[in-house]
């Protein structure tokens, strides 16, 4: 809904499998009713707990917003993408930090970790936190 604004919940939902009774229920922050009633999709303000691997194993980060999500979500394809034979995978990761975490890039360690299965269990995967309106 927040990139195609002539779509309705109503149609969002059904394209999704899901009720607008849902949205309400589980994401309400997302989600407000204009001047005339009808269902609106706001800027996304969940604070998600995602895992990133770290030298010694899974770290969690706090990340907020769907850009930061996205960005976690290629990492990992580029992870694993590295792990199968891609080579230049992890170049564009090097340096880079999402919201203060940075990436580990270290194609040694992440070889050794997807080796010995250390990788993170839930890797580009999230547990949503509402927002509050307060500092994370």
């Amino acid at each position: 809904m927040l990139r195609n604004r002539n779509l309705t919940a109503s149609e969002a939902a059904r394209n999704n499998g899901v009720t607008v009774r849902d949205f309400w229920r589980y994401i309400p922050k997302a989600f407000k009713k204009d001047s005339s009633g009808r269902v609106r999709a706001i800027e996304d303000h969940y604070l998600r707990r995602m895992e990133i691997p770290g030298p010694d194993g899974p770290i969690v980060i706090k990340i907020r917003g769907s850009k930061a999500k996205s960005e976690v979500a290629q990492f990992r394809n580029d992870v694993f993408s590295f792990l199968g034979g891609n080579r230049s995978a992890l170049r564009k990761w090097k340096g880079v930090k999402i919201q203060g975490h940075e990436l580990l890039t270290d194609p040694r360690v992440i070889r050794i970790l997807g080796e010995q299965g250390n990788l993170p269990e839930h890797f580009g995967s999230e547990q949503v936190i509402p927002y509050s309106g307060g500092a994370a």
